[in-house]
């Protein structure tokens, strides 16, 4: 018999579980000990490796943005980046406590992660029941997805976290009649969006959530969500005004579909620019990829068919979640490819977790033992290939560094290629991004073509000359390194430059993405 105070449940007859379990009566609580064991977990699997990935572009932008002074910040996000403001802010605090290495600011990514983690615990016992909250905490710390995030410096860990956290305190909310669980749902739901609008997403799912097992709840939940929307407005808006930053990815229908079935959940963002539709799937984690995606996707269908009897409100919590961000987004990139990318929808993370358990605590002991194991070992060459030097699209700053840091000298100067066309001049993104990343490796060197740094240019990477202009600092002797991409349109002009100028070849590295050229008078 339900009981009729405060915390009773109002979920309609059609959604409640077994009412011969305990959740179906009020939410199972869940247990200090197996939360902080799954979360301690996640942290861990998704730690182990950090420090041997080589940073990439996104990454030097965080550390970039983080190592100034809130003043500097805020110019900056007056420019660029707006929508990743409140994360630079976060990270701005962490930099200044633990330092801005590869392993310091990917740590922060892998203790969001771990609170995810126990957020996924909370939810899954509440929705379930606590064995289904544990298999989705550890099923979440194993997904591609979530392992990526873990040793990526950006927000995308930190939206897994508010998401999950978020949909636990929303929960809290339809099952009470307390102002302060309102109040708690809608801080951290316009914390979410304030880190990353995509966000708004999760508030729609949410909203669909709420319609489906406690419509009486429905007037709190606009106004929670009319409220959260004043709050993180500012945010939206400066993105909106920036819309250009965030993405430009082309795609074709082929490689959207691999990239919604396969990449989305199962792959990440490893470890080349060649893993999307049209790569040869010669590589292990490749194969692997599919044939995880295909066996997860086989659980989850089987997830779904059993919890429409068995366990409708946790399909009410959980599909929602993973299909309205997910067809939303789809849609959109079909009318603006740009506005898609697998990483935008990591903060859904969580929902995949959940069904996955919910599939796997429906099978008999062995076969899920089996399905488990099966799991596991297909992730592996994912996980191995996302902690590889080169696992950041080909990436190799980390390569870059260490050969500059070997064989440069004291006073030697050096120029870092383009990354885009000048513009009135400058150069707005360069292959500086070394120095930003690996300061320690290029310390001493004198930087030929840099205008301004970029906390005074209020850019990510400083602004530099071309290359002409930029030779007429360079001494009469000495030694010149130049740092560009392998592929540069321009090299063979920048060739004819440097010959120009009196300078010969001595030494060439290259390296997958990046070449450095060793230059004398």
């Amino acid at each position: 018999m339900a009981r009729a105070d405060s915390d009773a449940v109002t979920t309609p007859p059609l959604l409640q579980d077994d009412p011969h379990e305990p959740h179906a009566v009020e939410p199972s609580r869940s247990r200090p000990g197996p939360v902080a064991a799954v979360a301690l977990v996640a942290g861990v699997v998704g730690y182990l490796g950090a420090w041997h990935v080589s940073l990439w572009s996104d990454e030097v932008a965080t550390i970039s943005a983080a190592r100034r002074t809130p003043g500097e910040l805020m110019a900056l996000l007056g420019h660029v980046d707006a929508v990743h403001g409140l994360y630079y802010a976060g990270m701005h605090a962490w930099v200044a406590a633990f330092g801005a290495g590869p392993a310091s600011i990917r740590l922060a990514s892998a203790l969001a992660v771990a609170v995810g983690a126990a957020g996924v615990v909370v939810l899954g016992t509440r929705v379930a029941n606590a064995r289904v909250g544990v298999v989705a905490g550890l099923a979440f710390a194993l997904l591609p997805r979530v392992t990526w995030a873990a040793v990526e410096a950006r927000s995308w860990a930190a939206t897994l976290a508010l998401a999950v956290w978020a949909t636990v305190a929303l929960h809290r909310a339809v099952s009470s009649r307390r102002t302060s669980a309102w109040v708690l749902y809608g801080l951290l739901g316009a914390l979410a969006v304030a880190t990353n609008i995509y966000l708004v997403m999760l508030w729609l799912a949410h909203g669909i959530t709420v319609l489906v097992i406690a419509r009486d709840r429905l007037r709190p939940w606009v106004a929670t969500a009319c409220v959260a929307a004043l709050a993180a407005g500012g945010v939206v808006l400066a993105a909106t005004r920036q819309a250009g930053q965030l993405g430009s990815t082309d795609l074709t229908p082929v490689r959207l579909v691999r990239m919604v079935v396969v990449n989305q959940w199962f792959l990440g963002e490893t470890p080349t620019p060649t893993s999307g539709a049209g790569a040869v799937d010669t590589e292990l984690w490749k194969i692997s990829s599919v044939a995880l995606a295909a066996l997860a996707w086989c659980v989850i269908g089987f997830a779904v068919v059993r919890a429409r009897g068995a366990r409708p409100a946790l399909l009410a919590w959980t599909l929602p979640w993973l299909l309205v961000p997910s067809v939303l987004l789809v849609a959109a990139a079909l009318v603006r490819p740009s506005l898609y990318n697998p990483r935008y929808l990591t903060f859904c993370a969580p929902a995949v977790a959940l069904l996955l358990a919910a599939g796997l605590c429906e099978l008999r002991r062995r076969a899920m033992v089996a399905v488990s194991v099966a799991l596991v070992l297909l992730a592996a060459p994912v996980y191995v290939s996302q902690r590889a030097v080169l696992a950041k699209s080909s990436a190799d700053l980390s390569l870059v560094a260490a050969e500059l840091r070997s064989r440069t000298s004291q006073g030697d100067a050096v120029y870092y290629g383009p990354r885009d066309p000048a513009v009135d001049g400058l150069v707005r993104r360069s292959l500086r991004t070394v120095a930003l990343g690996y300061p320690a490796s290029v310390r001493g060197l004198r930087d030929i073509a840099l205008v301004a740094d970029p906390a005074t240019s209020e850019t990510l990477f400083g602004t530099s000359r071309p290359l002409g202009p930029a030779l007429e600092r360079l001494p009469d002797h000495g030694t010149l390194w130049v740092v560009r991409r392998e592929d540069q349109p321009d090299a063979a002009a920048d060739d004819r430059t440097l010959r120009d100028a009196g300078l010969r070849v001595v030494g060439t590295w290259r390296g997958p993405q990046t070449e450095i050229v060793e230059l004398r008078r």
